[in-house]
């Protein structure tokens, strides 16, 4: 829930200090609220869900915990791509992207980003009728990494020559992936300068 108070903030723009002062609480008080040491009263959950324009529910992580009730064959709507903020979705067009609410756009393998407001047909999991060539399994969660040893690494970039030298194994360390080069792609960057899957990717995009 923390996590979702400041995913709010961040998706109005607002800092720490001017949001504290609209919701008629202290700059500690928010920060507690945001980093989970303290909680909300329903009353400034309330304030917060009106204040970010964002619901409740979506405060109390609830939109993304009914994600599993979604018909994950049916294109995801635009209104509810906020919910999905750093989770993998697929479009036939461009392939996997990784939903970024803060900046309000879809970043995808190929160094792509797409605003939601141009955002046509995606989907939590590739279509019956997306392409032979589309890779089978959806990219890993930050959080699943930890529990590997070994990942295939798709970089997320424009140039098409180094995406190639880039893409392949990588073995799981504690704070970054590395290959046998030595060649490294730190968490703290994931699903902006890479992306990660349980299988190859056999797509030459």
């Amino acid at each position: 829930m923390a996590r979702q108070y400041k995913l709010a903030r961040k998706m109005k723009k607002i800092t720490l200090t001017v949001a504290a002062e609209d919701l008629g609480v202290s700059q500690p008080t928010l920060s507690a609220w945001e980093s989970g040491r303290r909680s909300p009263t329903i009353e400034a959950l309330i304030r917060m869900s009106e204040y970010y324009g964002v619901t409740v529910d979506f405060l109390l992580g609830k939109a993304k915990e009914s994600d599993s009730r979604v018909d994950m064959t049916l294109p995801v709507s635009k209104e509810m791509l906020p919910a999905l903020h750093e989770a993998p979705v697929y479009s036939p067009k461009n392939g996997w992207a990784f939903v970024d609410a803060v900046e309000r756009q879809l970043r995808f393998a190929t160094g792509l980003s797409l605003p939601f407001a141009d955002v046509q047909d995606v989907y939590m999991l590739p279509p019956l009728f997306s392409t032979a060539a589309a890779p089978q399994h959806k990219p890993l969660s930050k959080a699943e990494l930890a529990g590997l040893d070994e990942v295939w690494v798709e970089p997320i970039s424009a140039d098409i020559t180094l995406r190639q030298e880039l893409r392949g194994w990588y073995h799981v360390k504690a704070r970054f992936v590395e290959n046998e080069m030595g060649q490294r792609f730190y968490f703290d960057f994931y699903g902006a300068k890479w992306l990660a899957f349980v299988g190859q990717w056999d797509s030459e995009r």
